[in-house]
């Protein structure tokens, strides 16, 4: 009986050898898995940053061109003889846009 006993553990070891297989072969397919993910997420990641990349030199574009018309804003009310002037003209073009309006529809 102790051929069969130890053909039991025989058995017994084996059973848990394919289990532990099983396992491992699980775990192996859920790595491949996350190696595919992480390897997305790099790429995203990399789209991303050529995408923020192009959108902070837009941004500086921009920012640039609003100082340049800042700029030639400041130096336009300058040149019309300051801030006053400035406001009565401004002034004026909307009173003769709101007449105009009330010519054509009234």
């Amino acid at each position: 009986d102790d051929n069969d006993w130890v053909s039991m553990k025989v058995q017994e070891n084996r059973e848990q050898l394919q289990i532990q297989d099983e396992h491992l072969d699980e775990i192996g397919r859920g790595v491949e898995r996350l190696g595919v993910i992480s390897l997305e997420i790099h790429n995203e990641l990399n789209d991303q940053n050529k995408m923020l990349g192009r959108l902070e030199a837009d941004y500086e574009d921009a920012i640039f061109g609003l100082e340049t018309v800042t700029k030639r804003t400041r130096e336009m009310v300058l040149k019309s003889g300051g801030p006053r002037n400035f406001c009565i003209i401004a002034f004026l073009v909307i009173v003769l846009v709101v007449l105009i309006f009330l010519v054509l529809y009234a």
